[in-house]
C-alpha cells in the first residue's frame, strides 16, 4: 500500500531531517511513503481566510489520487488510539486499495468543504498544532501503526 502525506507550506528542514525523514525511511520497509508540500496561500488585505483555504484546497486536490481515501487532519475529527489506528491501516491494506492520502492544512487549517469531502477526519486532540509538529506526529503514528501490525514491541 502507498501512503501520501500532503502538507500546506514547506516544513522546516530540521523537522524533516531529524524526525520525518527517519520515520518515512522506516515506513518504506512496508508502505511506500512520500511527503508532498503544496504552496501556502498568502493572506492579504484583498483575500479573506475562506479564500485562502479554498485556494490551498485546490492545490491539495491536484495531488490526491482520485481512487485513494483521503484522511483530513482536523481537530474536530475522530480521536483514536494507536492500536485502533493500526487496525484501520491494516483494514485498508487488506481491502486491496492502492493507497491512502493524509492531508495537513496550513496556518488557517483546511477548507471546510475539503474536510467534508474527505473519507475520514483524524484528530490528534482538540489543541491546534503547528503543521510541522502535526507532520512529525503523523509520521510517528504511521510508523507505530506499522510496528503494531507487525507485532513489534515499539508501541508498548
Amino acid at each position: 500500500m502507498d501512503l501520501r502525506i500532503i502538507t500546506v507550506g514547506k516544513p522546516s528542514r530540521d523537522v524533516h531531517r531529524v524526525f520525518v525523514d527517519e520515520y518515512v525511511k522506516r515506513l518504506r520497509a512496508v508502505w511506500s511513503t512520500e511527503v508532498i508540500s503544496v504552496a501556502a496561500e498568502r493572506l492579504t488585505q484583498n483575500t479573506n481566510g475562506d479564500e485562502v483555504m479554498r485556494r490551498e484546497a485546490e492545490r491539495i486536490a491536484t495531488k490526491c489520487p482520485a481512487e485513494w481515501p483521503i484522511v483530513a487532519l482536523d481537530r474536530c475529527g475522530a480521536s483514536t488510539g494507536s492500536a485502533e489506528f493500526s487496525q484501520r491501516m491494516v483494514d485498508w491494506q487488506d481491502s486491496g486499495i492502492r493507497g491512502v492520502t493524509f492531508v495537513i492544512g496550513g496556518a488557517l487549517g483546511l477548507a471546510p468543504e475539503f474536510v467534508k469531502s474527505a473519507a475520514h477526519r483524524l484528530s490528534f486532540g482538540p489543541m491546534t498544532l503547528p503543521h510541522d509538529l502535526a507532520l512529525v506526529v503523523l509520521t510517528e503514528q504511521l510508523y507505530r501503526a506499522m510496528t503494531i501490525a507487525q507485532g513489534h514491541p515499539y508501541h508498548r
